[in-house]
């Protein structure tokens, strides 16, 4: 993946409202891309240009690496019962 499409989860966790800093109000999107940076080694530089360049994606390419992970999922799933059914 890359730096984008790394954006593209953290903007969407951002929007979701469901990340939490510790006093239990959520996020905000700079913490969340923070985060984000220490655990996978990157940089964003500014997360905020980031984001507009999510948002500057065609509309039928905006959400490429979230429906590529929805689709790996869906994809495991269906093979985890196709395994359960032959058993």
């Amino acid at each position: 993946m890359g730096i984008v499409a790394l954006a593209e989860i953290i903007v969407a966790l951002f929007l979701s409202k469901k990340v939490f800093q510790r006093n239990g109000k959520p996020a905000h999107l700079n913490q969340i891309a923070d985060v984000f940076q220490k655990i996978f080694n990157c940089s964003f530089g500014s997360i905020y240009d980031q984001q507009e360049k999510v948002f500057d994606r065609k509309p039928f390419n905006r959400t490429k690496a979230l429906d590529f992970l929805k689709n790996l999922i869906i994809r495991k799933d269906k093979e985890g019962i196709n395994r359960q059914n032959e058993k």
